[in-house]
């Protein structure tokens, strides 16, 4: 029996192995625009709005930025992108279960949809969220709640799952349970930074969480 009639997954680092993708293509993208490069610096701007890292990084050449990174990111994705192992068959038990499934990610919609379809994972979800799809972002409720209307659910129904305290912050902003997960760039560090409702090692360990 599911413990949650839904659930709203962050994508970086949380379905999808993706942080050294997204690492090599930041990366690329500094030293294309002769940016300084610093790896501990950029990966707080994980889970984090593009414009944002763009307008902190490379103040007054946002755009050229995203479209840099963007550039990057479509060599890169498709080539570096894995869903961590037992997402895919957890994923198809909570769908089996009857479980409403939707993405919220920070994400250009058109790296998470095609993210999605990389990963084998689109047609588990009723609904994938990038950043255009709502005016405020995480940690900010607003997208976390558009993806529950989309599922006809109420806040204290569902969970949101995620690897960064942004994603806690958004879902414990829209009335939701939480749930950290300590394989992402949050790390084990997450259950005290963010402090999640629940927090789990492990996809093993979330699955028994979910489905009891």
């Amino acid at each position: 029996m599911p413990k949650f009639a839904g659930l709203l997954f962050d994508l970086d680092g949380t379905l999808s192995d993706s942080v050294p993708m997204i690492m090599k293509s930041s990366e690329s993208t500094h030293a294309k625009m002769g940016l300084p490069w610093n790896p501990a610096e950029v990966v707080r701007f994980i889970g984090r709005p593009l414009y944002e890292t763009g307008a902190y990084f490379a103040p007054g050449r946002v755009e050229e930025y995203i479209e840099t990174f963007r550039e990057y990111n479509t060599v890169y994705l498709p080539k570096m992108i894995k869903p961590f192992p037992g997402v895919v068959s957890l994923l198809a038990k909570l769908q089996e279960a009857g479980v409403g499934l939707a993405i919220v990610t920070s994400r250009l919609q058109w790296g998470a949809d095609w993210s999605a379809e990389i990963l084998g994972i689109q047609s588990y979800f009723t609904a994938i969220l990038g950043v255009e799809a709502s005016d405020k972002h995480k940690p900010d409720a607003e997208p976390a709640l558009l993806a529950l209307e989309k599922l006809g659910l109420r806040p204290e129904e569902a969970a949101f799952i995620g690897d960064a305290a942004v994603d806690i912050a958004c879902g414990k902003a829209a009335g939701m349970h939480t749930i950290g997960v300590g394989w992402g760039v949050g790390g084990a560090a997450l259950k005290e930074t963010a402090q999640p409702e629940y927090f789990v090692n492990t996809v093993n360990e979330l699955g028994r969480l979910l489905l009891l």
